[in-house]
């Protein structure tokens, strides 16, 4: 069975963080491919200020010569809202015999009982949660964890499958997006934060 990785956000921009998360994923699930995917209209927070098309190109560049990794503009070309269960099912049509394996930061796991047909989110893959081993999930709500202590799973090849959930255990690296623009803003060098440092400097985009 082909096995897909499932890797959105707005990567706003893109960095080495995103880039590892990605190959964490690849190299200790064995995962056939990765699909880093930017959103286009995300319905839970506001449109960053960089476009769609824009933020896609960067990220295309960003991983150019990383085997298995690969670049996916389908929301970017969605009108209207882009949600996680409409993505997970049009990939999954896409690939009837695919198992998909999809990524979310720990934050984004404790206000999941928020998205968009939520419930049916956990029945499309195996979900992957992001956090360092010693994360704590405080704050999480009884039906989060009751879906949790029902489905978790450790993460390996051979407890891969649908309806599962299991913690990704990476070496989260100290760099954000919130960080890039920032430094940017200032005229600061990110050439160690991100491989697209020349794109984003020559853009201008994050300067105000």
């Amino acid at each position: 069975m082909q096995k897909i990785g499932i890797f959105g956000g707005t990567f706003d921009p893109i960095h080495y963080g995103h880039i590892e998360l990605a190959r964490c994923m690849r190299d200790q699930l064995q995962l056939d491919e990765v699909r880093l995917i930017p959103t286009g209209l995300p319905p839970h927070r506001e449109m960053p200020p960089v476009s769609p098309q824009q933020r896609f190109d960067w990220v295309k560049a960003a991983i150019v010569g990383e085997t298995g990794l690969m670049a996916d503009d389908r929301e970017v070309r969605r009108n209207g809202y882009c949600y996680t269960i409409d993505t997970l099912i049009e990939l999954q049509q896409d690939t009837p015999d695919a198992l998909l394996v999809w990524l979310i930061g720990a934050d984004s796991w404790l206000n999941l009982n928020r998205w968009h047909r939520w419930r049916e989110l956990l029945d499309m893959g195996h979900l992957l949660i992001a956090a360092r081993p010693d994360y704590a999930f405080e704050g999480l709500s009884p039906d989060l964890s009751e879906e949790f202590a029902r489905r978790c799973v450790i993460a390996n090849t051979d407890t891969l499958s649908r309806g599962k959930i299991s913690l990704l255990s990476s070496p989260l690296m100290p760099v954000s997006s919130t960080l890039v623009r920032e430094m940017l803003a200032r005229g600061e060098d990110v050439s160690a934060l991100t491989p697209v440092w020349r794109q984003l400097e020559s853009s201008g985009l994050y300067r105000f």
